[in-house]
């Protein structure tokens, strides 16, 4: 059994606090600060020693410990209160938020209830407040939420039991979307049941699932992307995920951010889900590099206010994303072109599962796409974020024997259905894909879903196949690049570039890139050196693609073993040029 958290002890002295409650005391500056139930007050001391008149600084307000990192730095206060509904509030604060006007702290405190005094003189006093009471109790102050040690910190408390009390610090004010509605029975019994048979729901659940088991087994952030028109449900598949940890209209951010939004965001989801819906909102010249951010789990590195390096953030999670193109796709909008490492951090796959209704397949018993789909999401408003916790409970009971449990089910989805010979990106892909099969699996197993055994892993392999399929097979996806690019060059100028090495007639070629030689059947080009550097293998590295194109077949080395042969060409004699073979017209790369 967990024990309790210092939001527990609050919510019991709630629950008994009584008119009589004894008022608690410090002495500061020849006067004294007093708690009692009408708040926190200050009373000072006149010349002949009697007491002045109180002054109101704010509304009750708990000093409850004082808070550290594990290096013994980032200090502040865990401070506890109970607003006006009498619903319990805690905060890490920052010491370094009252090292200024303290209008930062105030605002957070005021957002949650908080009632502060209007004159500035009392303002004041409520940073003095805060530093000088007297606390004894040590918390030790976590920047992200997530996995640390055995135990996974949530915005409302520990999971887990740890030597000492741990709470998330945040220095500013970004408020965690978790929050919970309903029970986790009651979303089993609705949203889970109405995902059961679609392939893109499930799929997309258990995705939510799983961020908490990729730090277990030290698997690597990654996303997933639906795409498809508009009206094709892909939207609604995100919402339902987000009912895993919070109320759907909160807990979906848009992909319409800066980099720095996006990785205090990330970091805010560590060991978890996030959630970017509409990828047409982000500028298409910085789409590419936040796929690549938020897949590396590492944030820029920057300097602080005294010029010295500030650590940069750092997280592990899966995201989940929509569209109607893919990331490739929408960077071609500004002219850039995808790498295969942004294409693999964010799997792409469509989001309709093929039965003419978009992420729908079966209705269960509604009689249009559109009434299913207004189903599970209303289910979703009304029951989310119970289930999560529960999921927690369970994977932190359970942590020291999951690890070999999850890879060994990781290592039997990939062997399931990565073909023999393929790249290690695809195995890479689908191991991310595994581990949100193991997940949906593992709900499945402790009763969180009521699915039939079997349902999350198969709605995992359709999610692959469709990824495998749009990705355009088996092979490395930079070879199959490259062997695009050059392809594509001599479609375009095959015709109007290259002369003749046979020609007796001095033929104008403008801007000549080569010679070709063969007539009546498949044509080798031969590619003057600055042309195959600058043309052929524009934006891509030379000695690179040269080893692509030897290993296709569509480069001849010659005798010598160098990549370039010396044929003799009119009117330049012998010549080093790159001497392409008939090969690259054969079959689809």
């Amino acid at each position: 059994m967990n024990a309790p958290t210092d939001l527990d002890v609050l919510k019991e002295a709630g629950k008994k606090a009584a008119p009589t409650e004894p008022v608690k005391s410090c002495k500061y500056g020849g006067g004294r600060f007093e708690v009692g139930k009408a708040g926190v007050s200050f009373i000072g001391v006149d010349n002949e020693g009697n007491d002045k008149p109180p002054v109101w600084v704010c509304s009750s307000l708990d000093v409850l410990a004082k808070t550290r990192d594990n290096k013994s730095g980032e200090w502040g206060r865990l401070l506890a209160w109970l607003d006006d509904d009498r619903v319990p509030h805690q905060w890490a604060m920052p010491l370094e938020l009252l090292e200024g006007d303290g209008g930062d702290m105030r605002r957070e405190l005021a957002r949650l209830g908080v009632h502060i005094a209007t004159a500035k003189g009392a303002r004041d006093l409520l940073a003095t407040y805060i530093k000088v009471w007297p606390v004894q109790h040590r918390a030790r102050c976590v920047d992200r939420l997530g996995w640390h040690g055995g135990v996974f910190i949530t915005p409302s408390g520990v999971i887990g039991a740890s030597d000492e009390s741990v709470v998330f610090q945040n220095a500013h004010a970004i408020e965690p979307a978790m929050c919970v509605s309903g029970t986790a029975q009651a979303w089993r019994d609705s949203v889970a049941a109405l995902a059961a048979g679609n392939t893109r729901i499930v799929f997309a659940l258990s995705v939510a699932f799983a961020g908490s088991l990729a730090g277990i087994t030290g698997e690597d952030s990654g996303g997933f992307h639906l795409r498809g028109k508009s009206s094709s449900g892909k939207s609604t598949a995100l919402r339902v995920a987000a009912s895993v940890w919070g109320d759907p209209s909160t807990y979906v951010r848009q992909w319409r951010a800066t980099s720095n939004g996006l990785e205090g965001l990330a970091s805010l989801h560590n060991d978890g889900l996030l959630i970017l819906d509409e990828l047409e909102q982000v500028d298409p010249r910085e789409a590419g590099e936040a796929a690549y951010m938020l897949g590396n789990g590492q944030g820029k590195a920057r300097a602080s206010r005294n010029g010295t390096a500030r650590a940069s953030q750092r997280w592990r999670l899966l995201f989940l994303s929509s569209g109607e193109n893919s990331l490739a796709a929408h960077m071609a909008r500004s002219g850039k072109k995808a790498n295969a490492g942004q294409e693999i951090r964010l799997a792409d796959f469509d989001a309709d599962a093929g039965c003419e209704m978009g992420v729908i397949e079966d209705l269960h018993g509604f009689a249009t796409p559109a009434a299913a789909v207004l189903a599970i999401k209303d289910a979703a408003a009304k029951h989310h974020g119970a289930v999560g916790l529960a999921w927690l409970q369970c994977v932190v009971t359970d942590r020291m024997k999951l690890v070999d449990f999850i890879q060994d089910g990781i290592r039997q989805f990939v062997g399931d259905v990565v073909p023999a010979g393929a790249a290690g990106q695809v195995e890479r892909v689908a191991r991310r894909f595994g581990l949100v099969a193991v997940a949906g699996e593992m709900a499945t197993h402790y009763g969180l879903t009521g699915w039939t055994e079997g349902e999350a892993a198969r709605a995992a392999r359709a999610c692959f196949a469709s990824w495998l399929e749009g990705f355009g097979g088996t092979g490395n996806r930079e070879e199959r690049a490259t062997l695009e690019q050059v392809r594509a060059f001599f479609e375009a100028h095959g015709s109007s570039r290259f002369e003749s090495v046979d020609a007796t007639e001095n033929l104008r070629i403008v801007n000549r890139a080569g010679f070709y030689r063969g007539d009546g059947g498949v044509r080798e080009f031969l590619v003057l050196p600055e042309a195959f550097k600058r043309e052929v293998c524009q934006g891509l590295d030379t000695r690179t693609a040269m080893a692509v194109l030897v290993k296709a077949g569509w480069l001849q080395p010659g005798n010598d073993g160098k990549t370039a042969q010396k044929p003799r060409l009119p009117g330049l004699g012998p010549t080093r040029c790159y001497v392409f073979t008939g090969r690259m017209w054969e079959g689809d790369q």
